[in-house]
């Protein structure tokens, strides 16, 4: 099979992402080989001209020397609905203007059928080695940024189904599975020989699951 043809027929897999698809289902009519590279090219540097665009900030000292902010902004606001309708979509509300100032993390509390409790934590980048972090960091992502959140309430059944699962007990059943948030305000840094201000954690459980034996499973 030519190279070209393997990267197609990968592409069409249910597991490749939508840009993925997106490529097999523009190259599948074309027979010139030539054409298929050309084709996948563009298309690479239409998605990187879509990443740049709406993760440029306007007021980069770049395009501001230029004096592009305007543009770069209008460009921006058409440009990002694609990117998050294909998942590329990069913010950098994280660093600026206004960066978080809370510490947070979501765990489980796992009542069994004796009464036994036992807590379960989605993971904690602080509590893993550099290899670990890069595979478990979406998960803490997907807990802190989108569990959490009412409008993803849809999402709360699935993982409170999925926790009972992995800590399943043929002898000792998972019973009821409670979802919480925990916050933290970061307090302001202590003037010197200011003695620190202690973390006040917040404990929100904002979902009770009552384990049916079918979850199990």
């Amino acid at each position: 099979m030519h190279p070209t043809n393997q990267i197609s027929s990968k592409l069409e897999t249910p597991s490749a992402s939508l840009p993925g698809r997106m490529v097999a289902w523009l190259i599948r009519p074309i027979e010139s080989e030539q054409a298929r590279r050309r084709v996948i090219s563009a298309f690479l540097l239409l998605l990187i001209a879509f990443m740049a665009i709406q993760c440029i900030p306007p007021k980069f000292f770049l395009v501001s020397a230029i004096g592009g902010e305007s543009l770069v902004s209008r460009l921006s606001s058409k440009v990002t609905p694609y990117a998050v309708a294909i998942g590329l979509f990069q913010a950098w509300s994280m660093f600026a203007p206004n960066p978080k100032r809370e510490n947070t993390y979501v765990d489980a509390e796992i009542t069994y059928r004796d009464g036994r409790k036992h807590l379960w934590v989605f993971p904690q980048m602080h509590e893993l080695g550099y290899f670990e972090r890069y595979a478990k960091e979406r998960y803490r992502k997907f807990s802190n940024e989108r569990l959490v959140v009412k409008e993803n309430a849809a999402l709360w059944p699935d993982a409170a189904r999925y926790i009972a699962r992995l800590n399943a007990d043929a002898s000792n059943p998972p019973q009821i599975v409670k979802l919480s948030n925990y916050r933290c305000v970061i307090p302001t840094p202590p003037e010197p020989g200011e003695s620190p201000i202690p973390e006040r954690w917040e404990r929100d459980v904002f979902f009770t699951y009552n384990v049916k034996p079918d979850d199990l499973k």
